[in-house]
Protein backbone atom coordinates (compact mmCIF):
# COMPACT_ATOMS: atom_id res chain seq x y z
CA UNK A 1 0.00 0.00 0.00
CA UNK A 2 1.35 3.49 -0.89
CA UNK A 3 1.67 5.74 2.30
CA UNK A 4 4.84 7.82 1.98
CA UNK A 5 5.08 10.91 -0.95
CA UNK A 6 7.95 12.87 -1.55
CA UNK A 7 8.69 15.78 -3.31
CA UNK A 8 11.83 17.42 -4.32
CA UNK A 9 11.82 20.52 -6.52
CA UNK A 10 9.92 23.26 -4.29
CA UNK A 11 8.84 25.83 -7.14
CA UNK A 12 6.13 27.13 -8.19
CA UNK A 13 4.52 23.70 -8.81
CA UNK A 14 6.17 22.13 -6.38
CA UNK A 15 5.00 24.52 -3.87
CA UNK A 16 1.48 24.22 -5.02
CA UNK A 17 1.55 20.52 -4.77
CA UNK A 18 3.10 20.07 -1.18
CA UNK A 19 0.76 22.53 0.41
CA UNK A 20 -2.19 20.90 -0.87
CA UNK A 21 -0.47 17.28 -0.04
CA UNK A 22 0.02 18.29 3.09
CA UNK A 23 -3.02 19.92 4.24
CA UNK A 24 -4.39 16.30 3.14
CA UNK A 25 -1.95 14.41 4.88
CA UNK A 26 0.62 16.39 7.56
CA UNK A 27 2.28 13.07 8.57
CA UNK A 28 2.96 11.35 5.70
CA UNK A 29 3.87 14.68 2.90
CA UNK A 30 7.66 15.24 2.90
CA UNK A 31 9.88 18.21 0.98
CA UNK A 32 13.28 16.67 -0.02
CA UNK A 33 16.20 19.26 0.27
CA UNK A 34 19.55 18.81 1.76
CA UNK A 35 21.87 22.07 3.22
CA UNK A 36 21.35 25.42 3.07
CA UNK A 37 17.67 24.75 1.52
CA UNK A 38 16.87 22.54 3.86
CA UNK A 39 17.27 24.62 6.61
CA UNK A 40 15.61 27.51 5.26
CA UNK A 41 11.91 25.29 4.84
CA UNK A 42 12.43 24.04 8.62
CA UNK A 43 13.10 27.93 9.58
CA UNK A 44 10.82 29.86 7.18
CA UNK A 45 8.38 27.25 5.69
CA UNK A 46 6.58 27.38 1.87
CA UNK A 47 4.46 30.66 1.46
CA UNK A 48 1.70 29.31 -0.81
CA UNK A 49 -1.16 31.96 -1.27
CA UNK A 50 0.04 34.09 1.10
CA UNK A 51 -0.18 31.06 3.81
CA UNK A 52 3.08 29.86 5.27
CA UNK A 53 3.24 25.59 6.17
CA UNK A 54 5.97 24.06 7.34
CA UNK A 55 6.20 20.45 5.95
CA UNK A 56 8.05 18.00 7.01
CA UNK A 57 11.74 17.64 5.64
CA UNK A 58 13.18 14.78 4.76
CA UNK A 59 17.32 15.81 4.22
CA UNK A 60 19.53 12.87 5.72
CA UNK A 61 18.67 9.15 5.30
CA UNK A 62 19.27 8.60 8.80
CA UNK A 63 15.69 9.88 9.34
CA UNK A 64 15.03 6.88 8.04
CA UNK A 65 11.58 7.33 6.20
CA UNK A 66 10.85 4.54 3.74
CA UNK A 67 9.14 6.75 0.66
CA UNK A 68 6.53 4.80 -1.38
CA UNK A 69 6.51 7.72 -4.08
CA UNK A 70 8.69 10.60 -5.67
CA UNK A 71 7.11 13.25 -7.40
CA UNK A 72 10.21 15.54 -9.22
CA UNK A 73 9.24 18.72 -9.41
CA UNK A 74 12.97 20.62 -10.27
CA UNK A 75 13.92 22.20 -13.48
CA UNK A 76 14.90 20.25 -16.36
CA UNK A 77 18.06 21.77 -15.64
CA UNK A 78 18.94 20.79 -12.48
CA UNK A 79 17.93 16.98 -12.90
CA UNK A 80 21.41 15.71 -12.49
CA UNK A 81 22.00 17.61 -9.47
CA UNK A 82 18.65 16.77 -8.09
CA UNK A 83 19.27 12.73 -8.76
CA UNK A 84 22.27 12.98 -6.88
CA UNK A 85 20.56 14.68 -4.14
CA UNK A 86 17.77 12.56 -3.62
CA UNK A 87 19.64 8.98 -4.48
CA UNK A 88 20.33 8.42 -0.56
CA UNK A 89 17.25 9.56 0.38
CA UNK A 90 15.31 6.42 -1.45
CA UNK A 91 14.89 2.75 -1.83
CA UNK A 92 14.36 0.27 -4.87
CA UNK A 93 10.73 -0.10 -4.16
CA UNK A 94 10.25 3.92 -4.30
CA UNK A 95 8.40 4.66 -7.46
CA UNK A 96 9.75 7.85 -9.19
CA UNK A 97 7.41 10.43 -11.05
CA UNK A 98 9.42 13.29 -12.81
CA UNK A 99 6.88 15.75 -14.24
CA UNK A 100 9.49 18.81 -15.12
CA UNK A 101 8.98 20.21 -18.32
CA UNK A 102 10.36 18.32 -21.84
CA UNK A 103 10.39 14.77 -22.95
CA UNK A 104 13.71 13.08 -21.33
CA UNK A 105 13.33 13.23 -17.50
CA UNK A 106 11.63 9.99 -17.23
CA UNK A 107 14.56 7.90 -19.58
CA UNK A 108 17.06 9.51 -17.93
CA UNK A 109 16.15 8.74 -14.98
CA UNK A 110 15.74 4.86 -15.33
CA UNK A 111 18.93 5.24 -16.82
CA UNK A 112 20.38 6.44 -12.63
CA UNK A 113 17.77 4.25 -11.00
CA UNK A 114 17.47 0.91 -13.39
CA UNK A 115 15.96 -0.94 -10.07
CA UNK A 116 13.16 1.88 -9.59
CA UNK A 117 9.35 1.96 -11.41
CA UNK A 118 10.04 5.54 -13.01
CA UNK A 119 7.02 7.42 -14.42
CA UNK A 120 5.96 9.60 -16.87
CA UNK A 121 4.53 12.53 -15.85
CA UNK A 122 3.58 16.37 -16.61
CA UNK A 123 1.04 19.47 -14.98
CA UNK A 124 -1.49 21.08 -17.43
CA UNK A 125 -3.67 23.99 -17.04
CA UNK A 126 -1.78 25.77 -14.05
CA UNK A 127 -1.41 29.40 -13.37
CA UNK A 128 1.39 29.09 -10.46
CA UNK A 129 3.98 31.29 -10.41
CA UNK A 130 6.45 32.83 -8.23
CA UNK A 131 7.01 36.43 -7.22
CA UNK A 132 10.53 35.89 -5.06
CA UNK A 133 10.25 33.19 -2.66
CA UNK A 134 6.07 33.81 -2.43
CA UNK A 135 4.21 31.32 -4.35
CA UNK A 136 0.76 32.04 -5.53
CA UNK A 137 -2.11 29.91 -8.14
CA UNK A 138 -5.98 29.93 -8.86
CA UNK A 139 -5.38 27.18 -10.04
CA UNK A 140 -3.20 23.53 -10.16
CA UNK A 141 -4.13 22.57 -13.45
CA UNK A 142 -4.01 18.58 -13.65
CA UNK A 143 -1.46 15.90 -13.16
CA UNK A 144 -1.05 13.31 -15.73
CA UNK A 145 0.64 10.19 -14.73
CA UNK A 146 1.62 6.58 -16.15
CA UNK A 147 3.77 4.41 -18.46
CA UNK A 148 4.14 4.96 -21.67
CA UNK A 149 0.71 2.65 -22.45
CA UNK A 150 -1.89 2.71 -19.99
CA UNK A 151 -4.61 0.97 -22.15
CA UNK A 152 -4.18 -1.68 -19.09
CA UNK A 153 -3.35 -0.15 -15.99
CA UNK A 154 -0.66 -1.73 -13.64
CA UNK A 155 -1.52 -1.83 -10.33
CA UNK A 156 1.57 0.35 -8.96
CA UNK A 157 0.10 2.93 -11.53
CA UNK A 158 -2.99 2.89 -9.96
CA UNK A 159 -2.43 2.97 -6.22
CA UNK A 160 -0.28 6.24 -6.90
CA UNK A 161 -3.30 7.69 -8.58
CA UNK A 162 -5.40 6.69 -5.90
CA UNK A 163 -2.85 7.92 -3.31
CA UNK A 164 -2.55 10.98 -5.14
CA UNK A 165 -6.19 11.50 -5.39
CA UNK A 166 -6.59 11.00 -1.58
CA UNK A 167 -4.31 13.83 -1.13
CA UNK A 168 -5.91 16.14 -2.87
CA UNK A 169 -4.58 16.01 -6.22
CA UNK A 170 -6.27 16.88 -9.52
CA UNK A 171 -4.91 13.61 -11.25
CA UNK A 172 -5.58 11.35 -14.09
CA UNK A 173 -3.87 8.39 -15.89
CA UNK A 174 -3.50 9.24 -20.16
CA UNK A 175 -3.67 6.00 -22.15
CA UNK A 176 -0.76 7.39 -24.06
CA UNK A 177 1.41 9.58 -21.68
CA UNK A 178 4.44 9.89 -24.06
CA UNK A 179 1.56 11.51 -26.66
CA UNK A 180 0.32 13.94 -23.76
CA UNK A 181 4.20 14.47 -23.00
CA UNK A 182 5.11 15.52 -26.63
CA UNK A 183 1.86 17.20 -26.89
CA UNK A 184 2.98 19.56 -23.70
CA UNK A 185 6.63 19.84 -24.90
CA UNK A 186 5.44 20.77 -28.12
CA UNK A 187 3.66 23.44 -26.39
CA UNK A 188 6.48 24.56 -25.03
CA UNK A 189 8.47 24.95 -27.98
CA UNK A 190 6.18 27.24 -29.50
CA UNK A 191 4.23 28.76 -26.79
CA UNK A 192 7.50 29.89 -24.21
CA UNK A 193 10.26 29.69 -26.73
CA UNK A 194 8.34 31.85 -28.99
CA UNK A 195 7.32 34.42 -26.20
CA UNK A 196 10.78 34.71 -24.60
CA UNK A 197 11.97 35.58 -28.10
CA UNK A 198 9.71 38.51 -28.98
CA UNK A 199 9.23 39.60 -25.06
CA UNK A 200 5.59 39.71 -25.28
CA UNK A 201 2.12 38.36 -23.58
CA UNK A 202 0.12 35.55 -24.73
CA UNK A 203 -2.27 38.26 -25.95
CA UNK A 204 -0.02 39.34 -28.87
CA UNK A 205 -0.17 35.09 -30.51
CA UNK A 206 -3.59 35.69 -32.40
CA UNK A 207 -2.78 39.41 -33.07
CA UNK A 208 0.97 39.39 -34.92
CA UNK A 209 1.00 37.73 -37.81
CA UNK A 210 4.80 36.64 -37.94
CA UNK A 211 4.60 35.51 -34.07
CA UNK A 212 2.03 33.01 -35.18
CA UNK A 213 3.84 32.05 -37.89
CA UNK A 214 7.32 31.33 -36.04
CA UNK A 215 5.49 29.47 -33.53
CA UNK A 216 4.03 27.43 -36.72
CA UNK A 217 7.89 26.54 -38.09
CA UNK A 218 8.89 25.51 -34.38
CA UNK A 219 6.08 23.07 -33.50
CA UNK A 220 6.64 21.32 -37.41
CA UNK A 221 10.16 20.62 -36.54
CA UNK A 222 8.49 18.41 -33.68
CA UNK A 223 6.17 16.97 -35.66
CA UNK A 224 8.56 15.74 -38.35
CA UNK A 225 10.32 14.36 -34.99
CA UNK A 226 7.82 12.57 -33.69
CA UNK A 227 7.15 10.32 -37.01
CA UNK A 228 11.07 9.68 -36.64
CA UNK A 229 10.65 9.06 -32.86
CA UNK A 230 7.23 6.88 -33.54
CA UNK A 231 5.02 9.68 -31.32
CA UNK A 232 1.44 9.85 -32.36
CA UNK A 233 1.55 13.96 -32.94
CA UNK A 234 0.45 15.21 -35.70
CA UNK A 235 -0.48 18.46 -37.61
CA UNK A 236 -3.52 18.98 -36.50
CA UNK A 237 -2.23 18.73 -32.74
CA UNK A 238 0.20 21.71 -33.72
CA UNK A 239 -2.42 23.74 -35.60
CA UNK A 240 -5.15 22.77 -31.92
CA UNK A 241 -2.32 23.85 -29.80
CA UNK A 242 -1.82 26.87 -31.47
CA UNK A 243 -5.46 27.94 -31.32
CA UNK A 244 -5.18 27.12 -27.91
CA UNK A 245 -2.22 29.36 -26.82
CA UNK A 246 -4.01 32.32 -28.89
CA UNK A 247 -7.24 31.56 -26.67
CA UNK A 248 -4.73 31.77 -23.31
CA UNK A 249 -5.43 35.04 -21.09
CA UNK A 250 -3.77 38.09 -22.93
CA UNK A 251 -2.26 39.44 -19.89
CA UNK A 252 -0.23 35.67 -19.11
CA UNK A 253 3.36 35.70 -19.73
CA UNK A 254 4.53 32.14 -20.56
CA UNK A 255 6.63 30.50 -17.85
CA UNK A 256 10.10 31.39 -20.14
CA UNK A 257 9.75 34.97 -19.98
CA UNK A 258 9.04 35.24 -16.77
CA UNK A 259 12.30 33.08 -15.77
CA UNK A 260 14.04 35.51 -18.27
CA UNK A 261 12.77 38.74 -16.53
CA UNK A 262 13.45 37.45 -13.10
CA UNK A 263 16.93 36.36 -14.06
CA UNK A 264 16.14 32.49 -13.42
CA UNK A 265 18.13 30.00 -15.95
CA UNK A 266 15.79 29.03 -18.64
CA UNK A 267 15.07 25.17 -20.30
CA UNK A 268 16.10 26.04 -23.65
CA UNK A 269 18.07 22.63 -23.99
CA UNK A 270 15.22 20.95 -23.12
CA UNK A 271 13.29 22.55 -25.80
CA UNK A 272 15.13 24.21 -28.88
CA UNK A 273 18.29 21.93 -27.59
CA UNK A 274 16.26 18.60 -27.59
CA UNK A 275 14.72 19.45 -30.57
CA UNK A 276 18.02 20.30 -32.46
CA UNK A 277 19.82 16.83 -30.72
CA UNK A 278 17.04 14.73 -32.33
CA UNK A 279 16.86 16.33 -35.61
CA UNK A 280 20.14 15.25 -36.22
CA UNK A 281 19.95 12.09 -34.60
CA UNK A 282 17.49 11.11 -37.68
CA UNK A 283 18.87 13.75 -40.36
CA UNK A 284 15.69 16.06 -39.57
CA UNK A 285 16.56 19.98 -40.35
CA UNK A 286 15.65 21.93 -37.40
CA UNK A 287 16.24 25.69 -38.85
CA UNK A 288 13.54 27.54 -36.70
CA UNK A 289 14.47 25.90 -33.34
CA UNK A 290 18.27 26.20 -34.39
CA UNK A 291 17.84 30.21 -34.52
CA UNK A 292 15.74 30.45 -31.13
CA UNK A 293 18.11 28.45 -29.16
CA UNK A 294 21.14 30.86 -30.70
CA UNK A 295 18.65 34.23 -29.98
CA UNK A 296 17.57 33.24 -27.24
CA UNK A 297 21.06 32.03 -25.63
CA UNK A 298 22.45 35.33 -27.19
CA UNK A 299 20.42 37.36 -25.50
CA UNK A 300 20.70 35.87 -22.07
CA UNK A 301 24.65 36.37 -22.73
CA UNK A 302 24.43 40.49 -23.45
CA UNK A 303 22.22 40.49 -20.59
CA UNK A 304 24.63 39.17 -18.16
CA UNK A 305 28.04 40.95 -19.74
CA UNK A 306 26.23 44.31 -20.01
CA UNK A 307 26.17 44.17 -16.09
CA UNK A 308 30.14 44.34 -16.28
CA UNK A 309 30.71 45.65 -19.45
CA UNK A 310 31.69 49.79 -20.04
CA UNK A 311 32.80 50.43 -23.54
CA UNK A 312 35.33 53.33 -24.43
Amino acid sequence: MIKTVGLIGAGSVGSGLISQMYAADCENVYVLAKGERAERFRQKGISVNNDVIYPNVYSDKDQNIDLDVLIVASKTYSLEQTAEDFADLINQDTIIIPIQNGIMATEKLRRRFPENRVLYGIVVRTDAHRMGRRVYFNTLGEMQIGYADNREMKPEVQQVYDRLRALGVNVTVCEDMRRAQWLKWMLNIGGSQVAAETHVECGFFGQVEEIRRIMELCMEEVVEIAKAEGVNVTQQDCDEIIDFLIDYPPDKKMSMLQDLEAGRPIEIDEYAGTVIQLGKKHGIPTPANEMLNLTINARRKVDAMRKHVTWN
